[in-house]
Formats: structure tokens, C-alpha cells, sequence
């Protein structure tokens, strides 16, 4: 069966959303600024600069999706940054990698190891580990903000210039496409990622079907957090190899922002990894050409404000309208899960 032009219109409005974004800042830069925007270097640069958010929203995507959110991300690769800095002087670069990825496993495994237990929404959960994690990031560091440098062979992994023409590619954005690709093979191919699906949209008919509901959220965490650690390897190496206590705190707003803009469902259910990629890039988009338009920074968050309620009203219209569908055809509208 054939799409609609409606329905290919709602697939694609946040593609379409981000080429306007482009050519709009393509218009302006030598108008404002003096300088192209649209050329190779600018767009590789932004790429680069967001290619941890994207790995980051992976694993966030998978809590969304699962029909949780977590507020404590930031705050958790804070201090895996500053654990695999300090990890790696003491040992060496591969003690590090594994003991910072499996380090943030852990940590977010307790988020999903809490959720389960006590039944609430994670929000309070992930809100009260948030100040435990930043808490322990200080007393890493002997409660000063000092900066940890790490060697040249990490900042190598996620920060090694790749000279394409006029710009340059890091490899962060490589191993950036092949964690989304993981991640969509575990969503779409796995029975584990229909089981998130269904987790987000109906948690009873879950355990109905013999899958442990508490299981699947403490899972679904970890896995996470297993991306959360390969997001901070490449934000190391992109920032340079410096690590402090704030490197990555406030990213988890950007990235749930940018997933629901991207129509993945805040409550779970409904969204595809790809989805996720085009709105964390159109914040990124905003942001990257609001500097390069030499835009007061504070505008920057008064637009993220903007984008993150566009992002609650679509998704807001989308379940109503999603409601109201089924009124149609059943005679009632769906209960929720």
C-alpha cells in the first residue's frame, strides 16, 4: 500500500525542518556575519561538535522508548570522564575504556535497578542520583575543579582529524554512525527491541507474555549506560583530552529535547533511532549557527527553551491525535499502559 503525501510529510518534517534550518543560516551568514555558512568545513564542524550528543541519545532513546527518562545522564558521564582520567594514570589506556564504559553500566543499571524496585517514575530516582553523582565527581577531584588531561592515544579515539577537502571529519563521527547502527539493529531486528517497544506502549501486556518487566527497565538501563560511556570517550577526544567535573553535565536536556523533537514519545511506544539523530542535529544546527551569526549565548538557551515546548506540544497533538484515531474506529480511546 502506497504512503499519502501526508504521510510522507509527517515521516520526513524534521529532515525538511533541518534543510530549512541550513539554507535560512546559509542566507544570513554573509548578511550578518560576513562569512559563508553553507560549505563543507562549517558542516563538518557541527557534526563533530555533536557526535557524543548523538551516541549519548542512543542509550537515552532506549529509556524514552522503554517509557522511562533519566535526569542524572549529565552528571554520570561527568563522573566516568573523570574516573577514566584518573584510571588511566594510575594504569593504562585500555583499564580505562573498559573500566569507564563498564563503570557507566553500573551506574546506570542502579537508575534502572531503582526504577524497578520502587515503581515510581524515574524522574525523582534519576533527580536523587544526579546530586549523588555529582557529588562523588567532586571528591574525586579533592573538591576543586581541576582539570584532568588524558594521553594523546585517547584523545586519538574520538578526536583524530580526518582532512576531508576543506574541513576536517573527527573520528568521533565514525564511531557515532556505528553506534546509532548498533542501536537500530537492537531496535528493529532483536526481539529485546520489540520488547522496548512494548515495555513503553503497554508494560501489562509485557508481563503477560512472560517477559519480566523488571528485568527488561534494569536491562534497558544498562545497555544504555553502555552507550553513555562511549559518548564521553568521543567528547573527551573531541574537547581536546581535557576532563573536568563539568564535562557533559546539561546534555541529557539537549538530547531528550531533540528526541522529542524528533517524534520519539516521551512516555514510550512510538519514535525511531533515526528520528533522534535529526532532532539532536537540529539543536545542534541552532546552536552551532547562532555562534557562527555571533548571537548573544544566552539567546541560545531562550531557542533550546522554545524547542523543547514545540517538542512536548507535537508529541502532546501526536498521542491526541493518536487517541482520537482510535475513538474513531473502536468507540473508545485507548487505555494507556
Amino acid at each position: 500500500m502506497k504512503k499519502s503525501f501526508s504521510a510522507y510529510l509527517k515521516d520526513y518534517m524534521m529532515v525538511l525542518v533541518l534543510i530549512v534550518l541550513i539554507a535560512v543560516f546559509s542566507i544570513l551568514g554573509p548578511v550578518v556575519a560576513h562569512r559563508s555558512f553553507f560549505n563543507l568545513a562549517n558542516l563538518l564542524t557541527m557534526l563533530n561538535q555533536n557526535a557524543y550528543l548523538v551516541i549519548l541519545g542512543v542509550g537515552i532513546t532506549f529509556i524514552m522508548l522503554g517509557g522511562a527518562m533519566d535526569l542524572s545522564t549529565g552528571f554520570l558521564i561527568s563522573t566516568v570522564g573523570v574516573c577514566m582520567a584518573l584510571l588511566e594514570g594510575a594504569t593504562n589506556l585500555a583499564v580505562a575504556l573498559v573500566g569507564g564504559i563498564l563503570l557507566a553500566v553500573l551506574l546506570s543499571g542502579f537508575n534502572g535497578m531503582m526504577y524497578s524496585w520502587l515503581r515510581v517514575f524515574p524522574f525523582i530516582i534519576t533527580l536523587g542520583t544526579q546530586y549523588i553523582l555529582n557529588g562523588v565527581t567532586y571528591l574525586l577531584t579533592g573538591g576543586i575543579s581541576r582539570t584532568n588531561y588524558v594521553s594523546t592515544a585517547f584523545k586519538v579515539i574520538g578526536g583524530y582529524n580526518i582532512q576531508i577537502g576543506s574541513g576536517a571529519l573527527k573520528t568521533g563521527v565514525l564511531i557515532m554512525v556505528v553506534m546509532v547502527a548498533i542501536g537500530s539493529f537492537i531496535l528493529n531486528k532483536t526481539y529485546f527491541g520489540r520488547n522496548v517497544y512494548a515495555l513503553g506502549s503497554n508494560p501489562d501486556a509485557v508481563a503477560l507474555s512472560g517477559v519480566s518487566v523488571a528485568k527488561m527497565r534494569i536491562l534497558i538501563f544498562a545497555l544504555a549506560g553502555c552507550f553513555f560511556g562511549v559518548a564521553q570517550i568521543v567528547n573527551i577526544g573531541s574537547s581536546g583530552g581535557a576532563v573536568n567535573q563539568g564535562l557533559g553535565i546539561g546534555a541529557e536536556f539537549t538530547v531528550m529535547a531533540g528526541a522529542m523533537l524528533g517524534g520519539v514519545k516521551m512516555g514510550g511506544g512510538g519514535g525511531k533511532m533515526s528520528n533522534m539523530v535529526v532532532g539532536v542535529l537540529i539543536i545542534g544546527l541552532l546552536d552551532y549557527g547562532m555562534s557562527f551569526l555571533n548571537i548573544n549565548q544566552y539567546w541560545k538557551y531562550v531557542v533550546l527553551g522554545i524547542a523543547l515546548l514545540a517538542a512536548v506540544t507535537m508529541d502532546t497533538l501526536q498521542t491526541r491525535a493518536a487517541a482520537n484515531a482510535a475513538k474513531k474506529v473502536t468507540g473508545s480511546a485507548p487505555t494507556e499502559g
